[in-house]
């Protein structure tokens, strides 16, 4: 891969992925939330995408 995605480009794309798959998943606050995390880091594996950073997690703003 000659060139890594902008976050926003894995993010779209992680969303394309996931709309065009055959097998459905949950998302929600009611959901285990393993099957998704899962499904995050196989786009990210095959991506190349790096690791979060520690404490990534400080730097996240969730929309109101």
């Amino acid at each position: 891969m000659s060139e890594k995605l902008s976050a926003s480009e894995a993010l779209y794309g992680f969303a394309a992925w996931l709309s065009c798959r055959d097998k459905k998943i949950a998302i929600g606050a009611s959901c285990n939330a393993a099957p998704l995390a899962d499904l995050v880091k196989e786009f990210c594996e095959a991506n190349e995408l790096d690791e979060p950073a520690n404490g990534w997690e400080k730097n996240l703003t969730h929309p109101s």
